[in-house]
């Protein structure tokens, strides 16, 4: 139980976990307002914006500086940690969209849909 209470007080636990938790509703709702539907999956799944995956590091970024400074080797982990992340996140979501495009190209095209059915 100790233990427990140990992580349940370290920023540098709690400040990721609370932001992807908040990113993940913000997400939920955003997704509320555009489609009129509560879709519950938004709460788990990925994909969407806020990303949780920048939230996260992000937050573990500034936690970091908050409870170890700029001077360990912990800021420049938390650091390129962060922007490894949030580079892979962002070229994900682009070739996403691109491959978005290129599906959407397919099932405009009748021959094609007709084969998919």
């Amino acid at each position: 139980m100790e233990t427990l209470q140990t992580i349940l007080h370290n920023p540098m636990f709690v400040a990721p976990c609370l932001s992807w938790f908040i990113a993940q509703v913000l997400k939920t709702i955003i997704n509320f307002i555009i489609t009129k539907e509560f879709n519950p999956e938004r709460l788990i799944g990925s994909g969407g914006m806020p990303s949780c995956h920048s939230a996260t590091v992000i937050a573990l970024l500034f936690a970091t500086i908050y409870c170890k400074g700029l001077e360990g080797f912990e800021f420049p982990m938390a650091a390129i940690f962060a922007i490894i992340v949030m580079y892979d996140a962002m070229n994900v979501r682009m070739e996403t969209g691109k491959q978005a495009v290129i599906l959407n190209l397919f099932l405009k095209n009748e021959e094609i849909r007709s084969h998919l059915k």
